[in-house]
């Protein structure tokens, strides 16, 4: 080959070198991990989360550059390890609990360090994680958005200077996204960003509650709202809709009056600490721990006891040391007792005189104390007789046969309440022979007569007693009566005599065909002095049961039962069973005679029949129905007393099976179905199915369908389809644009199967931005003049019966606008760092080192040299 041919060959492959993209011979990524790593996915059950490297450094790092470690975290530093897959799907035991993603370069990688990421604490469904992961990053987003409206107010002047604010805007948007905690994740209720290459620096979202725009038009941001403490409370009374513990009228006795409650719920966003309270009518429960937020508890109140007569409505007042009140009223009205039966009881002499009591005229008029004590030495009581001699009574007397009177006479200045004397021998009786109890009032110069007699059991022997009668005031002031009788010994006198218990008894509700009733026992005992010999006595109509003793002692007793013989018909049955003893000549000497009698009656037929259940409803079903509802079971029952031969139902509108059975007996059912009849038009029908018998009696089951006419499926129009809230008038650069996409059909609250609506996806002025929920609203400025047009797309969806399915087909709307320059505000260079004024050059993400390439080029430019040289020298 030829030199100049070779040196040609060695300059194009150094040429062709030093051309090929730095990107072929870049290395691997490596170096100390850094930046922060997310988890994709909501931390909810059922979802399946991963590692996002969105923001890790150096990038270019993939799953294959790791290990990966899931555990859960159930205390603050308690983790339990779950999976170390590159994806893990939560499961309901990590509920409560937050996820940690451990990741640690694979070994030879040429990455050192570890990164680190966990979820917010785990929630049961996707909507729950929504609400929470929105709550976490609301004071995060306020912030960035803030960040970057500054960041795109001071972005005037050079392209130099902009490219340097563009570069701080996405430092800003960095250090937003770490001030999260660790676990934050892209939340599907938010919009969300993406960029399509456009120059970021144009447009600004906002969530709609940031969005503030001041009295000249610009946008402005606030988020502070969120951070007020809220401290509010609300009082609920179980079972009332005026919220008023009402609790009726009762009497004067409160111990059984039932306690209500009041349920207290704390409505705002901090813990609440209740103080003690004490009503004055009601007793109520005092909330003794702090009551969080969103939580309720339930107090009883109940009325005090001893509660005078009359009404009470109160206002009861719970107080917090935060300075919040909470109230309901209590009400309760009281009765006195009835007095009017104790009022007609009392007699005229019981009532107090009226009478004052005189004064000395040589004294002043005495205190309280002093009346008190005049009272007491002005008593003074006398009677009638200081001694009663009883007649000689015989022993084992059965009732004393003589009564002597004694009249008790206040002769003092004032009542007496007069206590009766206690007496082991004699008894003190009222007038009209009542027991005489103390606390009997006699009246100034009023008397009371007692009547006395031998108390009844007294032994033979001489008794005597001393009856005080004193006044309860003065204990002194009283007067005596000494009491005497003698019991002498009686002369034996033989008694035969037996006394029977039931001395009669009768049976009156026995009806033709009775079974036996119960037996009656009737207990003889011999109430005589000397021993009878009893025969086992017998009736007519009566069973006479064996006596369970013939020979009785004094004071002995024996028994046998009666009960009426089986079959007697209709009538009256009447017996004198006689109890009577054989004598010593051998006569039959009747001692007593029970009186017994049985009334028989006609047994009255009585016919009556049940259905269980008296009502069927069969429901609901669409007109044009395939399959009538499955047929239901009805009871017939007969309750009376006389069989019945049941004739077979019917209906119009429903089907009624064969009985299983028609001839019932006392307390015999039987069943048939019923359902309703196939091809019924839409209608409701109503009927009652009757069963009846030859004896003239029924019973009737009420039977309800109803057919529903067929629904015809609500189908929205696309062109319903709109944007509203754009203006006609145009924009400025500092304006805050707000519109709203509006769906055709969205307004179907009650949707049925088939039916079709269009929901808002997505928005699109310079970036695409979408929704996942409603509101359907958005917000954002342009910072560039021009005209701009908003493209909402709308998603078809169509109702399955049970939710909204997409169905795939989509529908557009657009609307267009002009955006025009507002006034100029020029920013003031801020000093850098060191002096430093130059331009920053414009970073392009790619680390390799391009030393070698430069080497390469400059051999290959000194080779293209060399050869020139050669030639000329050659020449």
């Amino acid at each position: 080959m030829e030199r100049k041919r070779f040196l040609a060959v060695v300059m194009t492959v150094m040429m062709v070198i030093s051309m090929i993209p730095s990107m072929v011979f870049a290395a691997a990524p490596s170096g100390e991990l850094g930046g922060k790593l997310k988890i994709k996915g909501l931390a909810a059950v059922g979802v399946v989360v991963s590692a996002d490297y969105a923001k890790v450094t150096p990038e270019e790092v993939t799953d294959e550059d790791f290990t990966f470690s899931w555990s859960r975290q159930t205390g603050e530093k308690e983790l339990t390890q779950v999976g170390t897959e590159k994806t893990y799907t939560i499961t309901q035991d990590d509920l409560g609990c937050r996820l940690v993603l451990d990741l640690t370069p694979v070994d030879g990688s040429g990455l050192t360090g570890t990164l680190t990421a966990k979820t917010l604490e785990v929630a049961a469904t996707e909507e729950e994680a929504k609400a929470e992961d929105t709550q976490q990053a609301e004071t995060a987003d306020g912030t960035e958005n803030a960040q970057l409206e500054e960041t795109a107010d001071n972005a005037e002047g050079s392209q130099d200077s902009e490219n340097q604010d563009t570069d701080r805007t996405e430092d800003v948007q960095q250090d937003a996204g770490n001030e999260q905690e660790d676990g934050s994740q892209n939340t599907e209720g938010q919009l969300e960003e993406t960029t399509e290459g456009t120059d970021d620096s144009q447009m600004k979202i906002y969530t709609e509650d940031q969005l503030q725009v001041d009295e000249n038009g610009n946008v402005q941001t606030d988020g502070s709202e969120k951070d007020q403490k809220t401290y509010e409370a609300t009082a609920t009374v179980e079972d009332s809709e005026d919220q008023i513990c009402d609790f009726g009228t009762v009497k004067s006795d409160l111990e059984d009056v039932e306690a209500q409650y009041v349920q207290i719920t704390n409505t705002g966003n901090e813990s609440l600490n209740f103080q003690e309270i004490s009503p004055e009518h009601f007793m109520v429960q005092d909330i003794t721990e702090p009551l969080s937020a969103g939580e309720s508890v339930s107090v009883w109140i109940q009325p005090r006891e001893g509660l005078e007569p009359g009404e009470y409505d109160d206002m009861i007042t719970y107080r917090t040391e935060e300075g919040i009140e909470v109230s309901f009223e209590a009400k309760i009205a009281v009765e006195g007792e009835d007095d009017s039966s104790d009022d007609e009881d009392l007699k005229p002499s019981d009532e107090p005189s009226a009478e004052p009591t005189e004064t000395p005229d040589d004294s002043e008029a005495p205190s309280a104390g002093d009346n008190a004590d005049a009272s007491l030495e002005a008593q003074s009581l006398d009677v009638n007789t200081g001694s009663l001699n009883f007649s000689d009574i015989e022993e084992n007397y059965t009732q004393a046969n003589e009564t002597l009177s004694v009249t008790v006479t206040n002769t003092g200045d004032g009542t007496v309440t007069l206590k009766i004397p206690k007496s082991d021998y004699f008894e003190v009786m009222n007038e009209d022979g009542s027991e005489a109890v103390s606390g009997i009032q006699i009246a100034k110069g009023d008397s009371l007569m007692f009547m006395v007699q031998p108390k009844t059991g007294l032994t033979k022997g001489d008794y005597s007693d001393t009856l005080i009668f004193e006044s309860e005031e003065d204990p002194e002031v009283a007067v005596q009566v000494t009491a005497e009788v003698s019991v002498k010994e009686a002369e034996q006198e033989q008694i035969t005599a037996v006394q029977a218990d039931p001395e009669s008894f009768s049976y009156d509700d026995l009806k033709e065909g009775y079974d036996t009733p119960e037996a009656t026992t009737i207990t003889l005992t011999n109430t005589g002095n000397t021993t009878v010999s009893l025969m086992q006595p017998y009736a007519e109509y009566f069973d006479i049961g064996e006596l369970s003793a013939s020979v009785l002692e004094p004071g002995d007793s024996a028994a046998f039962t009666a009960v009426p013989v089986t079959g007697l018909k209709v009538g009256n049955y009447l017996d004198s069973i006689q109890i009577a003893q054989t004598s010593s000549e051998g006569q039959e000497d009747v001692l007593t005679t029970i009186k017994a009698s049985a009334t028989v009656s006609e047994v009255k037929k009585i016919y009556k029949l049940s259905v269980t259940p008296e009502e069927l409803n069969f429901g609901k079903a669409k007109e044009g129905y395939s399959e009538a509802p499955e047929a239901q079971k009805v009871t017939v029952t007969n309750e009376g007393n006389t069989n019945v031969t049941l004739n077979a139902p019917s209906g119009k509108n429903f089907k009624i099976g064969k009985l299983s059975a028609t001839e019932l007996a006392p307390g015999e059912s039987c069943t048939f179905k019923i359902r309703p009849k196939e091809g019924l038009k839409a209608g409701s029908y109503t009927e009652s199915v009757v069963i009846d018998n030859e004896q003239q009696i029924s019973a009737e089951v009420k039977v309800q369908f109803t057919v529903k006419t067929a629904r015809k499926a609500k189908i929205a129009d696309p062109a319903d389809n709109k944007i509203t809230g754009i203006s006609s008038d145009g924009y400025t650069t500092q304006s805050k644009i707000t519109f709203t996409a509006v769906g055709a059909g969205m307004d179907n609250e009650s949707p049925g199967k088939g039916d079709v609506r269009y929901v808002p996806y997505n928005w699109k002025v310079i970036n695409t931005n979408s929704w996942s929920s409603a509101p359907y609203t958005a917000a954002f400025g342009i910072t560039k003049a021009g005209t701009y047009t908003l493209t909402v797309t709308f998603d078809r969806q169509k109702y399955n019966g049970s939710e909204w399915e997409n169905t795939g087909e989509q529908d557009t709307k657009q609307v267009n606008f002009s955006i025009t320059q507002a006034q100029t505000v020029t920013a003031t260079p801020t000093p850098q760092p060191n002096g430093a004024t130059a331009k920053s050059a414009v970073k392009t993400g790619d680390t390799t080192n391009i030393t070698p390439f430069v080497i390469i080029l400059a051999i290959a430019a000194g080779c293209i040299v060399g050869v020139v040289v050669y030639k000329r020298r050659k020449k």
